[in-house]
């Protein structure tokens, strides 16, 4: 995914020891998504030595104890805007807002980061090697409320470097859910991705590491096709421009894009004609040195 503009590794990509990696954390409370009061830190430990919940918590609080506060590797605190995101060491000890009820930080292997624990001691980030993590999110749900954790995992990869004796050879098969859509709905097309690595004498351990989390920086275009003689056969809708920095992907390849048919709508886009109609989506996205482009693939806006 794409953080302001910068690539970071989510944690079901596979991350390696060296990349930006990004630990996500999003809230939803009776179907929707909203913003906990208050997240007071975002704490990382590694699993190996907290292997239960209370080797970290303390039992009278459940809050993350003062004796587990050593055993940090890192720790984020100060929410900011994802815009407010530049990639520098700098950056690196915020917790930044992607949206209501959407949260990420960045674990950053590629620079030596440093951020303070509440007592004020320096925490290095000494995360490397192949290793297992919990990172702990401490929130407030609600102004009255206690504070919370939650805790998640997530694994550093050292191995991600693989040498093959061939030219990889990649088959690709995407599809597209819904294929019927109302106007005024607001949903995400997903578009799923089947994966084969046709190259016979690779082992089949590599081929199903080099199928998971592979596909770098989708981008979705929408057209729409139209009947009526009087307008343009097709009318693009959003381009990959548009979607550039948008589109999101599952660790199964999923791509994943937010449409609005309030665009539809709206009038802001020339020779659209009605609202309903067929509708197209294309999805690009890079491959390792292949830039792929699917089918057109169709939904109905009804």
């Amino acid at each position: 995914m794409k953080l302001n503009g910068i690539k970071v590794v989510e944690r079901f990509n596979i991350p390696g020891t060296l990349d930006k990696v990004a630990l996500r954390a999003e809230f939803i409370n009776n179907g929707e998504y909203y913003d906990p009061v208050e997240i007071s830190s975002v704490s990382l430990f590694k699993k190996t030595q907290n292997v239960s919940p209370s080797t970290v918590l303390a039992s009278s609080t459940q809050l993350i104890s003062d004796s587990a506060a050593s055993a940090v590797v890192f720790r984020w605190a100060g929410t900011k805007a994802d815009t407010e995101y530049g990639g520098l060491s700098t950056d690196a000890s915020s917790i930044y807002k992607l949206g209501t009820g959407r949260y990420i930080v960045v674990l950053d292997g590629t620079q030596t980061v440093s951020s303070l624990d509440r007592s004020g001691t320096t925490i290095e980030n000494s995360a490397s090697a192949a290793t297992e993590y919990i990172d702990v999110w401490t929130i407030k749900h609600t102004s009255n409320g206690d504070y919370q954790v939650v805790i998640n995992e997530v694994k550093l990869f050292p191995d991600n470097f693989i040498t093959l004796t061939e030219p990889l050879i990649y088959r690709t098969t995407n599809k597209l859910i819904p294929n019927k859509v109302r106007l005024g709905e607001t949903i995400d097309l997903k578009v799923t991705t089947e994966m084969t690595v046709m190259n016979k004498n690779i082992d089949q351990s590599i081929k199903n590491t080099l199928a998971e989390g592979v596909i770098q920086d989708p981008q979705i275009r929408v057209l729409k096709h139209n009947e009526d003689s009087n307008l343009p056969a097709r009318v693009e809708v959003l381009g990959y421009d548009d979607t550039y920095s948008l589109v999101e992907v599952t660790g199964d390849n999923t791509i994943l894009f937010s449409f609005d048919t309030a665009v539809l709508t709206n009038g802001s886009i020339t020779n659209l004609g009605a609202g309903t109609g067929t509708y197209s989506v294309e999805a690009k996205y890079t491959l390792v040195d292949e830039t792929i482009i699917s089918p057109m693939m169709y939904f109905t806006v009804r």
